[in-house]
């Protein structure tokens, strides 16, 4: 562990000599594009704890400029990759996780998702059965895109009501309840994004699952266990310690460090 936070620091060091070197050379050069740039670097070079260092810096300074959901979801799967690359299956599936809601349809993430979970002894991300299915359908596309398509749709639907309501006969009744039909279909994705709106889903990374507790304290009641790679909700923090939904209606409190936030 010693050892570790060592390397750690270390790699700490070096990206914060590496960043202000290169704003020194040139000061217009953002952070994010600095740090983005050094990560794929070290990368490249097998320097994978520094190009986590840098990837997190990066992740930082997008939270201030304004970088776009591609952009984002590339850093979560380059972090991934970094975590993937240093042995942390775990924390490098939650990476993974959180890059699908940004860019659901990279076929190398989800190709990479599904490596990293059979070798913790996960199930697939995507089990091939039908509520497997439907669930990927309705979230390949972002928020943004759900809205357009959306908005499209609704937009086909008033004009045929438009027509039917003007020009009457049968042709126009028909496009109006295929516009119906569409319209439906094309707002599922969109319900979709605004029933998990303002939810905070949380992954167990701790090998070997984290002891849910009733108190945010080590000694007070255990009350179940979550598994590594379980999925739950936060209802709430204190320091070190969140709040999470257990079985029926009873919280329970896990150490943070046991979890990954996956709305990032």
């Amino acid at each position: 562990m010693i050892v570790w936070r060592l390397i750690l620091m270390a790699a700490l060091l070096q990206v914060s000599a590496l960043a202000s070197a290169v704003l020194q050379e040139d000061p217009g050069v953002d952070r994010f594009t600095t740090c983005d740039r050094l990560a794929t670097e070290a990368y490249r070079a097998g320097d994978h704890v520094t190009a986590e260092a840098l990837w997190r810096e990066a992740l930082s300074a997008a939270g201030t400029q304004e970088v776009g959901d591609l952009e984002r979801g590339r850093l979560l799967y380059n972090l991934g990759n970094a975590l993937y690359r240093q042995g942390n299956l775990l924390v490098a599936v939650a990476w993974y996780t959180a890059a699908l809601r940004l860019t659901p349809r990279d076929p190398d993430l989800w190709a990479n998702l599904e490596l990293a979970r059979s070798e913790v002894d996960l199930e697939p991300a995507d089990r091939g059965d039908l509520a497997a299915t439907l669930n990927r359908l309705l979230e390949s596309l972002t928020l943004p895109e759900a809205e357009w398509s959306a908005a499209l749709a609704l937009a086909l639907l008033a004009l045929a009501l438009g027509g039917e309501a003007l020009r009457g006969g049968l042709l126009w009744r028909r496009l109006a309840t295929g516009a119906l039909v569409v319209t439906l279909l094309a707002s599922a994705p969109l319900l979709r994004h605004l029933a998990i709106e303002g939810t905070r889903p949380l992954l167990v990374v701790q090998e070997g699952g984290t002891q849910g507790r009733s108190e945010p304290r080590s000694d007070s009641a255990p009350l179940a266990r979550l598994e590594a790679g379980q999925r739950v909700q936060r209802l709430d923090a204190l320091p070190g310690w969140v709040r999470v939904e257990g079985a029926g209606d009873r919280p329970l409190w896990v150490r943070e460090a046991s979890v990954f936030d996956l709305a990032r």
